[in-house]
């Protein structure tokens, strides 16, 4: 029994590790969504080697335990300063086939936001984007992989990047001039599932284009990614910036039993943000509204 568990426990620990280098292996990027529960698993391992005597074994294990726990609750709780700030802005994947468009406009319109980042638009939601045109007479809009394009509304004038709209990038991003803030960088990201999907071929030409900026960058979108996974983190390092709040689930569609926080906003370092869920209003992804400032 003790040489079958001492099997377990390479297995186990070999796994966890693994889940770990999802920056250079993609598949490795994908098991990460099952870490925090080999991270339950690997104390129950821990008790088990010390209940058949095997203590070295168990001390190995539980180091391994924590060290992997520090890194995954850094990225689950966000770096970002708590607070709100003078500017908001409203981040949706909208369902590209969604049967109430007319929901996500009315909730849109009030959270009094001044940047919209939204995902899977299509022409069976067109007319969210032409009820916003008055409020948001600033606007960018590509194509991306998979379902719909991806849009980046503002309320004020905004200066196109050649970061966005290469079509597959995942990202449309310009610069805003705000009254007493300045020039602020602001992007809409919408990633693809991570391997066996594209997700892995996505990020590195997002990292290329956001090496190319000078300024603040606020980001947010759906990054079919938990907060630890090393596409959230590697964008957020590359553009100066911190996730904002906990782990807010958003994406309900596996169940009530597995929370998946896939959306996520994202912004300078230093600055403060504080972020809250929206309803689904006919879509399969939470709403979120950031309000965020220097």
């Amino acid at each position: 029994m003790r040489s079958v568990l001492k099997f377990i426990t390479f297995l186990g620990v070999t796994l966890l590790a693994f889940t770990h280098l999802g920056t250079w292996i993609p598949l490795a990027d994908s098991l990460s969504l099952g870490r925090p529960i080999l991270l339950a698993a690997g104390l129950v391992i821990v008790i088990a080697l010390l209940f058949f005597g095997l203590k070295r074994w168990a001390a190995g294990v539980l180091v391994a335990v924590i060290a992997s726990g520090v890194v995954t609750w850094g990225d689950f709780a966000g770096g970002a300063v708590r607070g709100s700030g003078p500017l908001r802005l409203y981040q949706k994947n909208m369902l590209w086939n969604g049967a109430t468009p007319e929901a996500i406009l009315a909730d849109i319109l009030s959270t009094d936001a001044d940047f919209v980042t939204l995902q899977e638009t299509s022409s069976i939601n067109q007319l969210v984007l032409d009820g916003l045109e008055e409020r948001f007479p600033h606007r960018l809009a590509c194509a991306s992989q998979g379902n719909g394009g991806i849009a980046l509304l503002s309320r004020y004038p905004l200066t196109p990047s050649g970061a966005g709209c290469s079509l597959g990038s995942g990202i449309v991003i310009a610069q805003a001039e705000v009254p007493e803030i300045g020039q602020i960088w602001v992007g809409s990201v919408h990633l693809n599932w991570p391997y066996p999907f594209t997700q892995a071929s996505q990020v590195p030409k997002i990292l290329h284009g956001l090496e190319t900026l000078d300024g603040p960058i606020v980001i947010a979108g759906d990054f079919n990614m938990i907060p630890w996974g090393s596409s959230v983190r590697r964008i957020a390092e590359t553009a100066g910036a911190v996730r904002v709040g906990g782990y807010l689930s958003t994406f309900p569609g596996f169940g009530a039993h597995l929370p998946f926080a896939i959306d996520h906003t994202l912004i300078p370092q230093g600055w403060q943000g504080a972020v809250d869920i929206r309803p689904l209003a006919g879509s399969d992804h939470y709403g979120l509204v950031l309000s965020f400032g220097p």
